[in-house]
């Protein structure tokens, strides 16, 4: 009975890791992911800035916990957009890869004068 238990219990075991591993790889995206949106809207700052900023925080928070990581930005002028994904590394093997993405999104800062509409 115990030898058709452990790789059962074994195998239950790594899932629950794997799983809990994508849950924190998503938490730290979705934290740099936010992060890079508010740099990205600042007054004086780009979108790219907001990526790069979000790659950054990734790499450093995240860089053994995903294999592959990539953020990108955008703006319509008025919001700015950054979208970050990442592959999270396997413990099972025969499993599939977690793929784990978050987005964000900022209002653009602009300076308008008390008093104006």
């Amino acid at each position: 009975m115990t030898v058709l238990m452990t790789p059962f219990v074994l195998i239950s075991v790594l899932a629950v890791v794997q799983y809990g591993l994508a849950y924190h790889a998503r938490q730290v995206v979705a934290g740099a992911t936010q992060d890079g949106a508010a740099a990205g809207a600042r007054r004086s700052s780009s979108p790219g800035a907001g990526a790069g900023l979000a790659d950054s925080l990734i790499a450093g928070s995240a860089g053994q916990l995903l294999t592959s990581h990539s953020s990108n930005a955008s703006s319509d002028g008025n919001v700015v957009t950054v979208v970050s994904t990442g592959q999270v590394i396997q413990v099972l093997p025969f499993f599939p890869s977690i793929t784990v993405s978050a987005s964000a999104s900022a209002a653009v800062e602009k300076f308008a004068p008390q008093g104006s509409p």
